[in-house]
């Protein structure tokens, strides 16, 4: 969990309780109330403002406040290991749009003229609908795979294995995204 220590709670650092089912609204609000004792110009230190950014990091990201979330009831889960062979498609298609987009970013950032750029307009288009598609697809199966996290948080004793597996395949499916983020910025 990068810096985060094995014995630092996250939620508690954000004033809130261990769930697993969160509002990005109340979350940030948490962070907001935090960071108004915990800034340096409030009175905090620069060491427990750090603190506060990162247990947001871990509790704003799915799979990481599910890791957490197990470490904290003392089953951690296992971060290695495959992903479902369901995200395998999804995965090609995420590939393929990334590669279109970075072609299209190649040939703007080459363009020597205003007319090539504009000429390249058209095709720049298709490019950012076809990534804001496969964006839309990704969150989609972020949030089936997140879907589970209410019965986790209500039961006793969550399926360690399960929820490992949902653990790294939202992973990837976060990696993913912020890559396909990351080309649609280039491309606007």
């Amino acid at each position: 969990m990068g810096s985060f220590s094995r014995v630092t709670d996250a939620f508690q650092i954000l004033g809130m309780e261990p769930k697993l089912v969160l509002s990005d609204d109340a979350l940030r609000e948490s962070f907001r109330d935090a960071g108004k004792r915990l800034h340096p110009d409030a009175g905090g230190g620069e060491g427990e403002f750090a603190a506060l950014r990162e247990a947001f990091a871990v509790v704003f990201s799915p799979s990481r406040r599910l890791r957490h979330w197990l470490e904290l009831r003392g089953t951690p889960g296992e971060v290695r290991g495959s992903i479902d062979n369901s995200l395998m498609d999804l995965f090609s298609e995420v590939g393929a749009v990334t590669q279109l987009a970075e072609s299209v970013i190649r040939k703007r950032d080459e363009a020597k003229s205003a007319l090539v750029r504009a000429m390249l307009e058209g095709e720049t288009q298709v490019c950012r609908e076809a990534v804001e598609r496969a964006i839309a697809k990704v969150e989609a199966v972020i949030t089936r795979e997140c879907a589970v996290f209410p019965e986790w948080e209500n039961s006793a004793d969550p399926d360690v294995e399960a929820s490992s597996k949902t653990a790294r395949n939202l992973a990837f499916l976060e990696k993913w995204r912020a890559g396909l983020r990351g080309c649609f910025g280039r491309l606007v």
